[in-house]
């Protein structure tokens, strides 16, 4: 299906729709509106893993309504395009370990947050390569990096063709972050202890970042896709912002600032060309 016929408004109702209806019981119990029928910390795992998933719904849902089920195994094949420079899979690797880590140890040596060594991982009895290698495919399939099958695999080219590459990732990210804001909502959900501000401009940020390395590579959606999954594999080994509720994020906002000042980089890059 080329890009330009596809409809990425009713993409990204579709998105929402079906994330956030999944969302609803938990924000409706949280907020004392519904009483809870039964243990709301199952169904709100659940679903939490269930919506991730709403990116790639809304893409597959449309490619199979517009061209049929063909159009939708051209999707998932795609991610599989192994095709390009090996630099831009080390690019998709790297720039996220490189961003966070970088941001950690920044913070902690000046002294301007007192983040933790990791998040949950100083017990492990093994080294935590051991944990990152299943905990990265994990995130594959399950933790974000399946969104891009939505986000760059069915939205960016049509945003990108009509807005240009620069505009069309920053709303792409700006909707990818709002996408996000029900989690801030949930009882108990870990992202509400740093502020959805500071989130919403790191996806903007990062979108820009993301669409860089994914048209350089030729369009492969195998970079974003491990580009994602790679970011929030690396957040627990090197934690930008502390597990505190009301505590002030420093370190978040640093990391902010540094994936802010690559997009910058990345857009002026862009511009020029123009």
């Amino acid at each position: 299906m080329a890009p330009q016929k596809r409809n990425v408004g009713l993409f990204f109702v579709l998105t929402f729709a079906f994330t956030w209806l999944l969302y609803l019981p938990s924000l409706l119990v949280g907020a004392g509106v519904l009483p809870a029928p039964f243990d709301m910390k199952i169904y709100a795992g659940v679903s939490l893993i269930l919506g991730a998933f709403g990116p790639l719904f809304a893409a597959l849902t449309l490619l199979v309504k517009a061209s049929g089920w063909s159009a939708a195994w051209r999707l998932v094949r795609s991610a599989f395009d192994f095709r390009f420079k090996t630099i831009y899979l080390a690019g998709a690797f790297l720039l996220p370990l490189l961003v966070t880590a970088g941001s950690h140890y920044l913070t902690r040596l000046t002294g301007l947050d007192a983040l933790p060594n990791s998040l949950g991982l100083d017990d492990l009895p093994y080294p935590v390569m051991v944990w990152a290698i299943p905990a990265f495919l994990s995130m594959l399939v399950f933790g974000g990096g399946q969104e891009e099958f939505g986000w760059r695999g069915y939205a960016q080219e049509p945003l990108q063709e009509r807005f240009g590459v620069l505009n069309g990732s920053l709303l792409l990210g700006a909707l990818w972050g709002l996408w996000h804001l029900p989690l801030w909502f949930i009882p108990g959900d870990p992202h509400a202890v740093y502020p959805f501000t500071a989130f919403l401009i790191f996806t903007t940020a990062f979108s820009v970042q993301m669409a860089w390395l994914y048209n350089a590579s030729g369009k492969k959606l195998l970079v974003p896709w491990i580009m994602h999954a790679a970011n929030n594999t690396v957040l627990p080994i090197f934690p930008v912002y502390k597990m505190e509720a009301g505590a002030v994020q420093t370190g978040a906002w640093i990391y902010v600032g540094i994936n802010v000042f690559i997009a910058i980089i990345i857009g002026l890059r862009y511009l020029r060309s123009k």
